[in-house]
This record gives structure tokens, sequence and C-alpha cells, in this order.
């Protein structure tokens, strides 16, 4: 399973999220939109951050803290 964070570098909930999916022991690997402007078009981006898992948004702004608890249960 992978996990992507994609977020713009001033986005203010991003922290909070990585916090959420550390917390739960979960990897993911952070994106900048800054950083990665394709992402912008393939995500069709309109909020930040995305909570992308196995390349689909999963939720566009921040998840619901059961989402990210369902995801640890898939992989445990």
């Amino acid at each position: 399973m992978k996990i992507i964070i994609a977020a713009t570098k001033t986005c203010t909930h991003r922290p909070k999220l990585e916090e959420q999916l550390q917390d739960a022991g979960l990897q993911y690997e952070l994106l900048y939109f800054e950083d990665h402007p394709e992402l912008i078009e393939k995500y069709e981006l309109k909020t930040s951050p995305l909570f992308i898992v196995d390349d689909i948004v999963v939720s566009a702004g921040m998840p619901e803290h059961s989402q990210i608890i369902e995801l640890k249960n898939k992989i445990s």
C-alpha cells in the first residue's frame, strides 16, 4: 500500500496529517505541488492536502481520523 500526502508548501493541515500517520505507524511519501506540478493536473488540485492511497485520492483536505485507523487495520 502506497500512501502519499500531496500538499502545497504553505498548507497548514499537512503537519497534523503527518503527525496522525506517524502516530498510526503508517509510512507515507510527502510530495509538494510546487516541486511536482504534474500532480496538479493528475489530481486536479483544488485543496491541500490530498491524501492519496494506491494512486486514488481518499480525501481532499484532512481525512477523517477513522480513515487513517482503517488503513492501519488493513496493513496490520
